[in-house]
């Protein structure tokens, strides 16, 4: 073949790359390649070249993607380009995809999020699904997906674009056109010779010999290439590593750093490549054998490595990235060509492959295939017995056990090379050894053919039964061992060397690699009938080579060799695949065509060899089996529906895909093989569905007879598998769980039956002739199935043996009239259901009942004629010839009788086991019924069932049907009046299944939604769903999740669903964040309740009845006890079921109701130990069945032709012979008190046989000589409107007598004590309340109990206390004052946080996620519509981290605390393998009562704390007098303690004792205080501190010896605060004093921690009320819950006590003292650091103050001041004596200025005019502004700010005052919470007075503190003042230290910048959601991880920040910790 010179070159360039890098695939030899291949693309011309890439040519070092160059990031579907054209987007894993039911053909057509919300779909029923990732693209653009036009604003065409369709489209220049044709195709010839090289077992044997042959195998050659490799001296090799979707990635890691002796981080670094791309290179060598050690090790876990060479390798590596590159150009333009690459590739992929290589494994299964699917149960079978392994238990037909013996030789050992093609050794037959554990006789008959019977005869049987000639006869049998081998005419492969691949392969003969290991059962070889060899029709003529199936082209090659390749490298194939079948449309035509015709073999890769089954290319099928056009090519061309029929059929039986020919239709199901298990094989049913969907396909079901042979040859298969008996006094031992796949392939094959139906759906007026035959063909195979005469073909079904049959007596002749001529004996089928086997799986019953209910408008006599049979007909129809021995000679009746006995068995059953008779057989057994009857699949399973048997009432004599019904359920005797307790049986048994029996009786004549045929119901499906929805939410609400998951999959999917669920239904929207909406019944569908409904339970029957007459008792006003609930069944007017009711008119149906009537009425005399109201439980399911026969009884008086017609008749008069009738037995019941709640019912029943049939009743109440009562014609439940309406007004007449009564005798009243003088005072007026003029105290007590472990009550005697959860968190938000979006929550901040906030929630940025997108309607129109998308979150860097506590409220001894946690100990230890919920290193907990996580358990150890109003607001010095003199004087006097060489440890110990005897219990306050002084002596300060308390303590009192019990508590206590200070500790809580474990180890430290905490916790629990409503005239303690207002009082206690009692220790030498004056120090500098009084001139620049307080901290304002007030309430305030109202002021004041300091670091104009001033937020007067003013030009001149703000306008000084006071209001809302937990200010209620005033007046008054322009001015002062006044002075050393901070550089700096920004005021939110969750998908698929930059895997959103992330991927774990913990840290 004549090569071009630039082809050489290219192949040239192909072979020498590998060496030219050394074999190693870096990212500059991907580069390379790249390069090389756009270079040949343009055949290297630059010019070309640069207009490919949009003049943007990357560099050498640069990525080449055409796609990037072109501006197609998000894909080449969403360019310009694609516009006309289909979208063809390929769904990623996890990404929604949108189905229009309104638009599409069917429910494999969606749309991908781009083109949904580009294209229309107003009022349209819209499905949201989550895509798998390995199969589906979007369908916009293609006309075959939508029944109604779909336009999209992104690929639609313009109206410019269909003007210029007839213009010739330009031409690129034909040397570039050859160029593009020789690259691409050169691209697909190099990856066929490389990878028809490649291994396809990758789990070969290896060994150093095969190794090197591969490699010789494996070179290039062949004029393509240049003599091709040369060969190497000493070769490299490589070992691989391969994905498996099985193993672990950390137990790949260990075993790969084990093998190469290498650091785990190299192991987890392969295993993630590994993951990530399906295979990687572990290391290089050229010494083999070190590699094949390694490999050795690594395969030890079972994970598949491989040694190659390095060239090879590479090469492999090469094929990947050009893979890459076809994808990346198929979608690009050359120039303004936008097809020619597309098309290119399309052409070039349909050429014969030119092959340059040996091609030394370019056949499918040369060397075996290795089975993935069956290696983890492999190994649980696996017995060690002297090193064998038992491979295969079977037990045989004679009873004995066969087992087949494995040799150890057989298991692939990993160093020998001898394996043979099916991948087991040579001569092995001889290993595998059969041995018989009972040495007996065994069946010869294996084929179940007669000895000497000759084949031929079977074969025209099969031809007379399926109208076929007789097949060809069979190729010549080989003889064992002897392997046929692999010839051309076999299979197809390449030519030879150099040439092409053309060699014609018979149709459907190419070769399907064998199944290993023996785990395929081998079947018969006899041929199969002639229907499944039936092939197509050739067309005449020559084909071209493109659709020429018998030749092989490179994409039958590239589908083929798709096992070989990795995850990545197949994902990326099927893309270009799905990408150029979606654009290209007649390519579509051919790939489909192609790809069926090696279906069969990738089926068989795929179910048994595909180690990574997700990435199969057998997903394919999605996009050719969905689309009409390839339907139909593939069916008529490819014979694709019987090669998949046969793909099932031979898997299913054999374990072996196979051919139509391969077919053994005597085999059963290989259970054993494992093939029933295998969940892969359900991808090919769900093939099938979308087969049986296309009309082409129902089409061609109804005209040719052998797609219907074939399926009722797979749906043979699982009938009566499983079959189970019943266990009598022995449990069963071991409970198998086969059951479970069988009940899922069941499920599978029953939904094909009904689709497969769907294809004979029949109407009046149509051709009957195809349903007619089918019904004919299903009902002549399930006779002869169910009469036994294949059970020797299925041995492990339930039939064993024929069926049998056994005379019984007809009706009673006391049951009879005399003109009845009924038989004496009817033959009926012969079974017991408790003791023979029976099963649940019935697949030709349930296609048997489809094809009827299609057929279901015929009339009854039609039917019946159909399935009837004589014995004839039966034979000819026999599979086999011994089967028509088998058959017996039988009445056509009697063979329906035999085939409906299997429905009736199973009803019985049920009843059985819901009686617990079959509670030995375990719970799978129960299982099993739940599966049978559960939601999904009882319209496949138990709704057949009762469909037949309701089927078997209009098809057989209706009396022979309930014989049998009465038989099966055992009640026989009893409905014969003999009520003996059977066999078997137990009594309360009896009683549940004879209830049942009659349960089912009232479902076959009340279960009539299946039932009506189409003329007169057109709409069955929506008649079923108001059915459902009204039974499911009767009982009450429910959400839509638990709605859908109680309704039938079927319903929901269809488009009246939503329509008929809204006007049923009233929907309550969630209230809160945890609830659900929930959908409630309207009232008035209660009324179309049936209490008998088939899915009732008998608790739910109940309740359902209750509920309906409760809502009629309500309606009509009767009361409940005489409500009955009349049934009211549809009636049935033509077609099949329109004589249902005709078998309650029978004799034997009266004999039914009568004697169960009768035993009701006298179960006394029975039986003793029945309660009355279980008797009185089924009187009235009897009464039920009576009440429907009554109803259902429709014949008048004078056309009845005899007595036995009517069941009323039979009810009312009773024959010669009988002693009573029914109607005397009502009447009986009547007088019966004991069943007085059946009255009603049974008095309906007489009233409506009276209304029936009036002159009988009348006869026969004359007869008896009753009173002929009025009984009435309405039912009990009937009342008129006007009744009602009547009895209203009534109502309400008398109400207002009663009203007008009541007023008269009050007013008398009143009058009678008007001497009395009321007075004013008792009665206030609220509105005239004023808060601040009362004052009131009152004590709160601290919460007791009983301890929630014990139960004992809590007091003083035992210390208890409450549980905390102390933790960091970022709860305290900063406002990020460079970001508008924050900055204009702030400004727009409501003027009242205590009113109510939902109508503007979301508030702010998280409601700022809407925009407005474009669409095109249907008719082209572009509308926008509205789009909610993830809105932008808080990022955590701007966030303040901090303690807070939290805790459940429980109270609990800490004694028994302590045992708790103990035994918490004890059960990790004792339970490692559990993943416990506490960390007990970090001293965490679980609440023994609520679970709730704790840490720290907080002592309850004080008094009742005394609240009142003004308490501590009330001060003795102004403000301002405190300022400039009293807090220096203060200051000065503790300080002078320190200059006087008194060590200040004295003046703390005086403080923490007055702490301590303040507020503990009396008791332990003495115990104390004795306990913690060290011999304080008679003039210590503490003994003087004791003496100057006088009325606390008794003067008698010896303080220095305390009792046994106080040195207990004593104990206790501190080892209370000693688990604090260790939760502190362990949890490295934020402190200022470093955490020293070894130093002071008995102190208590960190004494800052719960200060803090306090603080923060307070924030937070302010947080959650912002917006939250408060009543008129409270503030916003009103609405914040006393569990948070309790446990904030505790923790404020407990942080002063922790520091007082440990302050206590050791005469004040501790460590508690030291941080007690340290913090306390630094509290004093930080506050008053500019006080002259106190320090001077800048003390944290002279460093002047005494050295143990360190200058080196952030400033005051770098604080947060509600934080540091919350501290210096605990430190600062107790330790000078000061006010906390005064330092509330001075915080207040600090807040303002730090909020102003922040706009001027960040004020940019940009941002600051973008901000709107809301309306109803300006300031009240120019007086207010004009105070704000003069205060920023005091902070301005004083303090060098460079922004002046004093001198801008008022619109921008407004602004700023509105920031100022939305800071200041969080900040007093915080305060007023602190001032009520901490020092028990119990603010008043100010009534209405105020209410409407802002949030921030409010709290000024209440707090007493002075109001914004009140504070400017007391900072500003007067006018006339010349010298700084000492608050002027403190404020601007305040922001003098922030300067020196920031001046300081480093982290000080960064700490002053970050720790400026305020405490954000607004409402918080989390991010913004989208308004549909498939929105959220979209954004996920755009983001990428944030440690590899790959695609999110497992995601999850933060809905603080919005950042989405890995949550349980590898990638973004770290130390064991996923990515949301990780997340959480930051």
């Amino acid at each position: 073949m004549l090569v071009l010179e630039k082809e050489q070159r290219l192949c040239r360039s192909l072979r020498d790359l590998p060496k030219r890098f050394n074999y190693r695939y870096t990212p500059e030899a991907r580069r390379t390649l790249l390069q090389l291949f756009f270079r040949a693309l343009v055949n290297d011309k630059l010019d070309y070249l640069d207009v490919l890439f949009n003049s943007r040519v990357p560099k050498e070092d640069e990525d080449w993607l055409l796609r990037d160059a072109q501006g197609a990031v998000d894909g080449a579907e969403y360019t310009e380009a694609a516009r006309g054209k289909p979208c063809g987007h390929i769904f990623k894993a996890g990404e929604a995809t949108y189905r229009c039911q309104t638009c599409t053909v069917d429910d494999t057509c969606v749309l991908c999020s781009r083109c949904y919300e580009s294209s229309d779909h107003t009022g349209h029923r819209i499905q949201i699904s989550i895509s798998p990732g390995n199969s589906g693209c979007c369908d916009c653009g293609d006309a075959e997906a939508w029944r109604l036009p779909v336009n999209c604003a992104i690929h639609s065409a313009n109206a410019s674009d269909s003007s210029n369709k007839g213009k010739e489209a330009l031409k690129i220049p034909s040397d570039l056109d050859e160029s593009i044709r020789m690259t691409v195709g050169r691209a697909f010839d190099y990856m066929c010779d490389v990878i028809s090289c490649s291994p396809e077992q990758l789990r070969l044997s290896k060994s150093e010999a095969s190794i090197r042959e591969d490699e010789r195998a494996s070179r290039l050659q062949s004029h393509f290439y240049e003599g091709g490799d040369e060969e190497q001296e000493m070769p490299e090799f490589v070992l691989v590593l391969w994905n498996d979707e099985k193993h672990a990635i950390y137990e790949v890691q260990n075993q790969v750093a084990r093998a190469c002796n290498a650091r785990a981080d190299f192991g987890m670094e392969k295993a993630r490549e590994t993951d990530d791309i399906g295979r990687s290179v572990i290391t290089y060598s050229r010494d083999l054998r070190e590699l094949l050690d390694k490999a050795r090790i690594i395969e030890n876990i079972k994970i598949t490595v491989t040694i190659r060479s390095a060239r090879d390798t590479f090469r492999e590596q090469m094929c990947s990235t050009i893979i890459e590159w076809l994808l990346d150009i198929s979608g690009c333009s050359v120039g303004p060509d936008h097809d020619v690459l597309k098309q290119t590739v399309c052409k070039e992929m349909l050429k014969a492959w030119r092959t340059g290589s040996r091609a030394s494994n370019a056949y499918i299964g040369k060397d075996g295939i290795d089975d993935h699917e069956i290696d983890e149960a492999e190994q649980e079978r696996e017995m060690i017995t002297g090193g064998r392994v038992i491979q295969d238990i079977t037990t045989r037909a004679d009873g004995n056990v066969a087992v087949t013996i494995l040799q150890a030789a057989q298991r692939l050992p990993i160093d020998d090379d001898s394996e043979t093609v099916d991948g087991t050794q040579d001569g092995e037959t001889d290993d595998l050894m059969e041995m018989d554990l009972d040495m007996g006789s065994s069946d010869p008959d294996l084929d179940m053919r007669p000895n000497g019977e000759p084949e031929d005869d079977l074969e025209a049987q099969e031809a007379t039964f399926a109208g076929y000639p007789p097949p060809p006869p069979p190729p010549p049998h080989q003889p064992p061992g002897v392997r046929i081998p692999q010839t051309p005419s076999v299979r197809a492969g390449p030519a030879g060397r150099g040439g092409e691949s053309t060699q014609s392969t018979p149709r459907a003969v190419l070769h399907v690699p064998k199944t290993p290991w023996a785990h395929a059962r081998s079947n018969n070889a006899r041929p199969p009938p002639s229907y499944w060899l039936e092939k197509p029709h050739e067309v005449p003529g020559e084909v071209p080579l493109a659709e020429d199936v018998s030749k092989r082209v490179r994409l039958d090659w590239m589908i083929l060799f798709d096992l070989r390749l990795w995850k990545k490298a197949r994902v990326d194939l099927r893309s270009l695949y799905i990408s150029t079948v979606v654009t290209v449309p007649d390519f579509k035509r051919i790939l489909g065509l192609r790809f069926a015709g090696l279906y069969t073999v990738l089926a068989q890769l795929y179910l048994i060899a595909d180690r990574e089954p997700d990435h199969s290319i057998i997903y394919l099928s999605l996009q050719m089996l969905t689309t009409a056009s390839i339907t139909r090519e593939i069916i008529e061309k490819g014979n694709f529906l019987t090669n998949l029929i046969a793909i099932l059929f031979t898997f299913l039986t054999a374990r072996q895909v196979g051919h139509p020919f391969d077919v053994s239709t005597n085999a059963q199901l290989a259970f054993d093989a494992g093939s029933v298990t295998n969940r892969r094989m359900y991808h090919f049913f769900m093939d099938m569905k979308h087969l049986f969907q296309s009309e082409f396909v129902q089409e061609r079901l109804r005209q040719d007879d052998r797609y219907v042979y074939q399926f009722l040859d797979l749906i043979k298969l699982p009938q009566g598998i499983c079959p189970n008996s019943r266990a009598v006094g022995d449990h069963i031992e071991y409970e198998t769980d086969a059951w479970i796949s069988a009940s899922i392939l069941t499920r599978e094959l029953n939904r094909l039956c009904r689709q497969f139906a769907e294809a004979f759906r029949w109407r009046i007026g149509e051709d009957p002739s195809s349903v007619s035959r089918n019904i004919r063909t299903f009902a002549r195979a399930t006779i002869i199935n169910s009469i036994g005469a294949e059970r020797r073909r299925f041995e492990a079904s339930e039939i064993s043996h024929e069926v049998r049959f056994k005379s019984v007596n007809g009706p009673r002749t006391d049951m009879r009239f005399v003109d009845e001529n009924l038989p004496a004996k009817y033959s009926i089928v012969d079974f017991v259901v408790e003791k023979e086997p029976i099963s649940f799986h019935h697949a030709l019953h349930y296609t048997l009942s489809w094809l009827v209910d299609g057929a279901k408008s015929m009339p009854a006599h039609q039917l019946r004629s159909l399935l009837e049979f004589e014995l004839r007909e039966l034979q000819e129809a026999a599979p086999y010839p011994q089967y028509k021995s088998t058959i017996p000679d039988l009445e056509s009746e009697t063979y329906l009788i035999s085939m409906f006995d299997y429905p009736i068995r199973v009803c019985a059953w049920l009843a059985q086991m819901k009686a617990g008779m079959w509670v030995r057989n375990g719970l799978s057994l129960r299982h099993q019924m739940s599966t049978y009857r559960g939601v999904a699949p009882r319209d496949l399973a138990y709704q057949r069932d009762i469909f037949l048997i309701q089927t078997a009432m209009i098809t057989c004599d209706p009396t022979r049907v309930l014989l049998s019904l009465i038989d099966r359920f055992g009640m026989s005797d009893w409905m014969n009046g003999d009520y003996k307790i059977r066999e078997g049986f137990e009594e309360t048994q009896l009683l549940d299944v004879a209830e049942d029996f009659l349960h089912l009786m009232i479902i076959i004549l009340s279960e009539r939604t299946a039932l009506q045929p189409v003329e007169d119901e057109p709409f069955p499906q929506a008649l079923a769903i108001r059915r459902d929805i009204a039974h499911i939410l009767c009982f009450k609400p429910l959400s839509f999740s638990e709605l859908t998951g109680r309704l039938a999959e079927k319903f929901q999917e269809l488009d009246e669903f939503q329509d008929i669920l809204e006007e049923m239904t009233n929907f309550k929207a969630p209230e809160g964040l945890s609830d659900t909406g929930t959908f409630e019944l309207k009232p008035e569908y209660l009324a179309e309740l049936d209490p008998y409904i088939a899915h009732y339970s008998k608790n739910q029957r109940d309740e359902a009845e209750t509920v309906y007459r409760k809502w009629v008792s309500k309606k009509t006003g009767k009361p409940v006890s005489e409500v009955v609930l009349e049934p009211k069944p549809r009636v049935i007017k033509s077609g099949l079921f329109k004589d249902l009711t005709a078998f309650t008119n029978t004799a034997v149906f009266t004999q039914v109701a009568y004697y169960s009537l009768k035993w009701a009425l006298t179960a006394h005399q029975h039986s003793s130990k029945l309660p009355v109201t279980r008797v009185e439980a089924f009187l009235l399911v009897v009464l039920h069945l009576l009440l429907i026969a009554v109803l259902e009884d429709r014949q008048e008086e004078e056309s009845m032709h005899g007595a036995h017609d009517s069941f009323i008749h039979r009810m009312l008069f009773k024959s010669p012979n009988e002693r009573e009738s029914i109607f005397m037995s009502l009447q009986g019941l009547l007088t019966r008190d004991e069943f007085k709640s059946c009255h009603a019912k049974a008095h309906l029943i007489l009233i409506r046989a009276q209304q029936r049939q009036p002159q009988s009743y009348a006869k026969i109440t004359a007869t008896l000589g009753l009173a002929m009562e009025r009984l009435g014609t309405d039912s009990p439940a009937a009342v008129s409107a006007e009744d009602i309406e009547a009895k209203k007004k009534q109502a309400l007449d008398r109400q207002a007598k009663v009203m007008a009564q009541f007023q008269k005798q009050q007013q008398d009243f009143l009058n009678s004590q008007s001497t009395i003088d009321w007075g004013e005072d008792d009665f206030p007026d609220s509105d005239s309340v004023t808060m601040g003029q009362e004052e009131h105290k009152q004590v709160w007590k601290y919460p007791s109990g009983n301890c929630i472990l014990c139960q004992e009550e809590t007091n003083d005697a035992r210390l208890y206390g409450t549980f905390a959860l102390l933790a960091e968190s970022n709860i305290l938000r900063q406002t990020e004052m460079q970001d508008g979006d924050w900055v204009r929550e702030v400004v727009d901040l409501p003027k009242s946080l205590d009113r109510s906030a939902e109508a503007i929630r979301p508030y702010g940025v998280g409601g700022q996620n809407r925009v407005q997108v474009r669409k095109l309607t249907s008719d082209g129109m572009e509308v926008l519509s509205e789009r909610q998308g993830l809105g932008k979150g808080f990022r955590s860097e701007n966030c303040r981290q901090g303690t807070v506590s939290i805790g459940c409220g429980h109270i609990m001894h800490y004694t028994c605390f302590d045992l708790y946690c103990s035994a918490t100990t004890r059960r990790q230890t004792h339970q490692i393998a559990r993943n416990h919920p506490e960390r007990l290193d970090h001293k965490e907990f679980v609440c023994p009562l609520c679970k709730a996580l704790g840490n720290a358990f907080m002592p309850i150890i004080w008094k009742g704390k005394e609240e009142g109003f003004p308490s501590v607001l009330q001060t003795e010095t102004a403000f301002s007098e405190w300022i400039d003199s009293k807090v220096g004087l203060n200051a000065s006097r503790f300080n002078k303690q320190v200059t006087e060489g008194r060590h200040p440890s004295t003046r703390q110990h005086e403080i923490f004792a007055s702490n301590v005897m303040g507020t503990l219990i009396a008791p332990s306050a003495v115990s104390l205080i004795t306990r913690m002084s060290t011999d304080p002596g008679p003039t210590s300060p503490l003994r003087s501190s004791i003496a100057n308390m006088p009325g606390i303590f008794p003067e008698e009192n010896d303080l220095s010896h305390p009792t046994v019990s106080e040195t207990f508590a004593l104990e206790e206590l501190m080892g209370i605060y000693g688990r604090i200070r260790d939760t502190i500790r362990f949890n490295k809580l934020h402190s200022q004093f470093p955490y020293e474990l070894q130093q002071h180890g008995e102190d208590l430290s960190n004494t800052d921690v719960l200060a803090t905490a306090l603080g923060y916790s307070i924030s937070a629990t302010e947080i959650a009320q912002r917006g939250v409503e408060s009543e008129p005239g409270s503030i916003l303690l009103d609405k914040i819950s006393p569990l948070t207002l309790t446990h904030l009082r505790i923790l404020a206690e407990t942080a002063s006590s922790y520091i007082s009692i440990g302050g206590l220790r050791g005469n004040g030498n501790n460590r508690p003292s030291e941080e007690f004056y340290l913090t306390q120090s630094r509290q004093q500098l930080l506050f008053f650091g500019g006080h002259p009084q106190m320090y001077g001139t800048h003390p944290w620049k002279t460093s002047q103050y005494t050295p143990e307080v360190s200058t080196r901290f952030p400033a005051a304002l770098a604080h947060d001041p509600f934080v540091l007030l919350t501290e210096t309430s605990i430190f600062l305030v107790p330790a000078l004596q000061i006010d906390i109202l005064h330092m509330v002021q001075l915080c207040y004041l600090m807040e303002v200025v730090k909020v102003i300091l922040t706009v001027q670091c960040h004020y940019t104009p940009e941002t600051w005019n973008q901000i709107p001033i809301p309306q109803g937020k300006l300031p009240a007067s120019d007086e207010v502004l004009g105070s704000f003013r003069k205060f920023l030009a005091f902070l301005e001149i004083n303090n060098d700010l460079h922004i002046h703000f004093s001198t801008m306008e008022s619109l921008t000084l407004t602004k700023l005052y509105t920031i100022v006071s939305s800071y200041s209001l969080a900040f007093l809302r915080k305060s007023a919470i602190l001032l009520h937990v901490s020092f028990g200010v119990d603010f008043p209620n100010s009534g209405y007075a105020d209410m409407d005033e802002p949030e921030l007046d409010r709290l000024t008054k209440a707090l007493r503190l002075p109001t914004l322009p009140r504070l400017f001015s007391s900072v500003t002062g007067s006018s006339n003042q010349t010298e700084p006044s000492i608050l002027q002075q403190v404020l601007t050393g305040w922001i003098s230290h922030w300067r020196h901070g920031l001046s300081e550089g480093g982290p000080f700096a960064e700490s002053a910048l970050l720790g400026l920004r305020p405490s954000h005021p607004g409402i918080f939110e989390l991010i913004g959601l989208p308004k549909h969750y498939d929105t959220l998908l979209d954004e996920v698929m755009r983001r990428r991880c944030p440690t590899t930059k790959k695609d999110l895997v497992e995601p999850a959103i933060c809905l603080f920040c919005g950042d989405i992330f890995c949550s349980q991927a590898v990638c973004c774990s770290v130390d064991g910790l996923g990515g949301c913990n990780l997340h959480m840290q930051k």
